[in-house]
């Protein structure tokens, strides 16, 4: 990352107090940025948590290191905590925090009829919100979102612009919706007819749980029938697709890219890497990884990786691109194989 310049110069002593770690060196030393170690410069506070970069940080020109105890050199002020890039989170939340907004509904937006609203929140202008629709305290509604009928937005929500989010859905606290997310929209679901493919009705819904963060442009689909989920904690990238009566449990992770099919039934703590795909009723246990471009065809069992395409084991498919890697060599000796049994058939033959 590029230099961030702090709002104003503050103390290393305070940024300790802030990270809760265990300062050595000067206290009064003066932090006016956050840097990588390779491009830090003088007043730059660092962050190390691999030992790929102690050796840059220690050596460049920044004022202080945040790191392990285990990295720590004597050449800087350092910071101690048993977990850096958790230091990194808290400082940033606390040096800046979110935009705050008034208690303002804006006179271009339109709201509908029976619309309950709670304390301190703000519509922005053009926003729509549906009939019959609630929405909690301190929530905040960006310009152009829209939102539909009956709909229940908990409170300290974010719904950012051009989010829709269709009738009936349900969001629930401090629940991050970013540009352009559509929540509730009519699931992938046809029957062929015998002349054309007839469409079966969408008459589920959405539920997101609390503290659910959303990216940009993500699609989520409401369900044939009951609802389609996504668990509390769960943190979802850019781009990805959630299709009908998919069940995500808490505090999952999925990258940007990642398709989940019709059903697919997600455990508590899973990982998704980007570009992930995965077939339609596909069961996935508790604390399973998922490779990037995995395409998962069978169900998974707990703790478990699984990488590939089809996806198999880690351990499975690392051995398989270890063979792939020999194969021209093995393609080059059958060759050679091939041309002596022919000259032994010959000399045979004669």
């Amino acid at each position: 990352m590029a230099r961030t310049n702090l709002p104003s110069p503050i103390p290393l002593k305070l940024i300790c107090e802030i990270v809760n770690g265990k300062l050595v060196g000067d206290p009064e030393t003066l932090v006016t940025g956050i840097s990588e170690p390779q491009t830090a410069q003088t007043g730059d506070l660092v962050f190390v948590w691999s030992k790929t970069f102690v050796e840059q940080a220690f050596t460049s020109k920044a004022s202080a290191v945040i790191t392990l105890e285990e990295f720590v050199r004597p050449e800087k002020p350092h910071i101690i905590v048993t977990n850096p890039r958790l230091a990194m989170a808290v400082l940033l939340e606390a040096l800046f925090p979110p935009t705050t907004f008034p208690a303002q509904i804006s006179q271009t937006a339109v709201i509908g009829e029976n619309v309950k609203l709670g304390e301190k929140v703000f519509v922005g202008d053009y926003a729509v919100i549906g009939d019959d629709t609630v929405i909690g305290d301190g929530t905040v509604v960006y310009p152009h979102a829209y939102i539909g009928k009956r709909v229940r937005i908990g409170s300290q929500c974010r719904i950012y612009p051009h989010v829709t989010i269709y009738d009936g859905v349900t969001i629930g606290d401090r629940v991050i919706v970013h540009a352009g997310a559509v929540i509730g929209k009519e699931g992938f679901g046809f029957v062929w007819d015998g002349e054309r493919y007839r469409r079966i009705p969408q008459v589920g819904t959405v539920v997101i749980e609390d503290d659910v963060e959303i990216g940009a442009n993500v699609c989520i689909d409401k369900a044939t029938l009951g609802e389609t989920r996504i668990g509390k904690g769960t943190k979802i990238d850019n781009l990805v697709q959630i299709a009908h009566n998919c069940i995500l449990g808490s505090h999952c992770v999925l990258a940007g890219q990642v398709g989940l099919a019709g059903s697919v039934q997600v455990g508590n703590k899973v990982m998704m890497g980007g570009q992930v795909g995965i077939s339609d009723h596909v069961q996935i246990a508790d604390e399973v990884v998922l490779l990037a471009k995995s395409g998962l065809m069978d169900n998974a069992p707990p703790k478990t990786q699984w990488a590939g395409y089809p996806a198999r084991t880690r351990m499975q498919w690392l051995r398989i691109e270890a063979a792939l890697n020999e194969l021209p060599d093995a393609l080059k000796l059958l060759r050679q194989i091939e041309k002596r049994v022919e000259a032994l058939e010959k000399t045979v033959r004669s």
